[in-house]
């Protein structure tokens, strides 16, 4: 096992554009890896997926995409609707933290905690407890101050930015809450 070797589970492109820079000034090993089988529909999916590799081409980055597109699994995950988000982080960062203990990787971390919009408490208590069931090593890092940076180096680059987290749920909140707004000039609570 190389030292300092981490498999980075990436939700996309723009938010990788931040971690991965970070990560390997740290002294990081960085892979990417692209597991989302949360994002909803097919043709979104493959936006975000061309958007990885061509971040992954344009910065001469390493990372890979270890199955195909697999909504099933996001699907199967959930329990409780109104414990979507815990559920999504919680396959996502268990297969990425699974995988990399599989192929010899000392750490894993996401790019998730690059959003405003997602619970990053919530994420890193999840990276820990995972940490504990497998071995590999979670890096907690909250990088929603990176945000803004995040947003202007994905624009130099050219990448697709999504509007959603990806999921159909998300998808429909955002629709409501646009819908609304533009209807009746006032923000949807």
């Amino acid at each position: 096992m190389s030292p300092n070797k981490l498999l980075l589970h990436t939700c996309c492109g723009p938010c990788a554009t931040v971690v991965n820079p970070w990560l390997v000034q740290e002294g990081y090993e960085v892979k990417n890896f692209f597991y989302n089988p949360n994002i909803h529909p097919w043709d979104e999916y493959v936006r975000r997926y061309q958007a990885f590799f061509l971040y992954l081409e344009k910065t001469g980055t390493n990372g890979i995409v270890p199955f195909p597109y697999q909504p099933q699994d996001y699907f199967q995950a959930l329990s409780d609707t109104t414990k979507r988000c815990l559920s999504c982080y919680s396959l996502r960062l268990r297969i990425t933290a699974w995988y990399g203990k599989q192929h010899q990787f000392e750490y894993f971390s996401t790019t998730l905690t690059v959003s405003p919009y997602q619970d990053v408490p919530a994420i890193h208590e999840l990276g820990k407890q995972i940490a504990r069931e497998t071995g590999v090593c979670f890096i907690e890092k909250d990088f929603r101050s990176f945000y803004p940076e995040s947003v202007a180096r994905s624009n130099n680059l050219e990448l697709y930015r999504q509007k959603y987290c990806g999921c159909l749920f998300s998808q429909w909140e955002g629709v409501k809450k646009r819908e609304w707004k533009s209807l009746t000039g006032q923000k949807y609570s």
